[in-house]
């Protein structure tokens, strides 16, 4: 079995560590490529490289034995098809419906924290007037982060192993610690478990050392 994640920059690319850190926690072995994102065709979805593996002209993509596929959570969903024994969704339906949930808002949502904050594990912002928008979706987040958590008990969201939905939000703790944003004692202790699990400290590592400024945006920051 050959399973190959291609992946963009790992500073900015949230979406690529998502999917990374779900096969972390599969225990699978699998081969990381970094596609070079600072190119022609960057926010237009049309960089050569990345239409050679991906029909959406977007990363993360997973390889697996010649089948492609293009999307953050249909990667997690077929890793958890692979590695059944890891508990990549709760075991118990209600909480797998739960998990499965809060992934799909994730996935869909959120887009004005993700737009104002672009994903950046290298600079660290002061705190900012948010804007109504964003504002709302802080304290829904907040909101995630305490009540799930307390409910389920465990240190992540539904015990103490990490899931698939653990992964989706783990890049908007990093997004909370980037732009110096304010939450709940409870939210705030789930962001440190998520910023301190050794799988997500092993990407951000090779991130830092691997960085270098991203010339194809107007701003360092924007790339997500």
């Amino acid at each position: 079995m050959s399973l190959t994640l291609y992946i963009g920059n790992r500073v900015y690319s949230s979406w690529s560590m998502r999917s990374w850190l779900v096969l972390k926690y599969s225990g699978i072995e699998f081969d990381t490529l970094v596609i070079e994102l600072d190119a022609a065709g960057y926010g237009k979805r049309q960089i050569k490289q990345v239409l050679e593996i991906s029909p959406s002209g977007t990363v993360p993509v997973l390889n697996h034995d010649g089948l492609i596929i293009w999307d953050s959570l249909a990667i997690c969903e077929y890793v958890a098809e692979l590695a059944p024994d890891r508990e990549l969704w709760p075991t118990s339906p209600k909480a797998r419906a739960v998990a499965r949930a809060l992934t799909a808002e994730m996935h869909a949502g959120f887009t004005s924290v993700r737009t104002v904050m672009p994903h950046n594990l290298k600079s660290r912002w002061v705190a900012q007037d948010w804007n109504a928008d964003t504002r709302r979706e802080i304290l829904r987040l907040d909101a995630i982060f305490s009540k799930t958590r307390n409910q389920c008990g465990g240190r992540f969201f539904f015990g103490d192993r990490p899931t698939i939905a653990d992964a989706f939000y783990t890049p908007i703790a990093s997004r909370f610690r980037t732009y110096g944003v304010t939450l709940s004692d409870d939210a705030q202790a789930y962001c440190e478990v998520l910023l301190s699990e050794p799988h997500f400290l092993a990407w951000e590592q090779a991130a830092l050392a691997a960085w270098k400024p991203f010339k194809a945006a107007p701003w360092d920051t924007i790339y997500q």
